[in-house]
């Protein structure tokens, strides 16, 4: 039987990056063989600041690279954060695409057996769907964040967010509104939300893209969280979402 070969590809970003490389250590610690792809822009941060060695590899784990599809002025400009997330999401699936074949087609190299992308990336997973590879998502914060960002869409239904007006933001709105309808998780006050929901716009960037990507999770043939790798007693909440999320 021929070594499984999973590709993981992180967010590139280091809340994302970092977790997601301890999975792929843990991963080939065990045989499994690992490409870790990273963007061309952070692959040559990396060279530049630790050497050509440290992502150089070694045997069952190489490290790949594709483009983000930004520009050098586009990393200068104040809404860098947004144009990354945009670009990744409608750039970089061909170059994905590109590097599975090239790995597929390498002496030596086990074909790709499944791959790993960490959400904020879910359209890694209709390019895998596309070449019939399996699949698995990496959710890198907490179960009950992930929880709480794929009810977006019914918090917009129940009237909760986008906020009335921004005098919201300060009248105490958000920490008097207690959401205890989700699966799994005890009372919680909209205050404790990700920041991204303290808009007035129903077509704030922040809010669209974080709904698109916590429900495309359910696309994955899994999902994995941080807790869930590490479980931690302290993660009680997590742990207690995560029998619903696989209920």
């Amino acid at each position: 039987m021929a070594r499984p070969h999973v590709v993981v590809v992180p967010y590139p970003c280091s809340g994302n990056i970092n977790p997601a490389l301890q999975v792929a250590k843990l991963l080939h610690r065990h045989g499994v063989y690992v490409t870790f792809v990273n963007t061309e822009h952070n692959h040559r941060r990396v060279q530049a600041t630790e050497g050509a060695g440290a992502v150089r590899g070694r045997e069952g784990f190489r490290f790949e690279a594709i483009p983000d599809g930004l520009s050098d002025a586009d990393r200068g400009k104040q809404d860098y954060g947004r144009g990354l997330a945009v670009s990744t999401s409608t750039r970089c699936a061909a170059p994905l695409r590109d590097l599975i074949a090239r790995l597929n087609a390498t002496p030596g190299v086990p074909p790709v057996t499944c791959v790993l992308p960490t959400m904020l990336m879910s359209f890694v997973l209709g390019v895998a769907r596309e070449l019939g590879i399996p699949t698995m998502a990496f959710w890198t914060a907490s179960a009950a964040a992930l929880m709480t960002h794929m009810r977006l869409r019914e918090l917009e239904e129940r009237g909760y967010v986008p906020l009335k007006d921004e005098s919201y933001l300060t009248n105490g709105y958000l920490e008097k509104t207690v959401i205890d309808w989700i699966p799994g998780m005890p009372p919680i006050r909209l205050s404790d939300f990700s920041s991204f929901l303290r808009t007035t716009d129903p077509n704030d960037f922040g809010l669209r893209f974080n709904e698109s990507e916590a429900n495309h999770c359910a696309k994955a043939g899994a999902v994995r969280n941080k807790p869930t790798v590490r479980v931690c007693a302290s993660e009680s909440v997590s742990l207690l979402v995560v029998r619903v999320l696989h209920a």
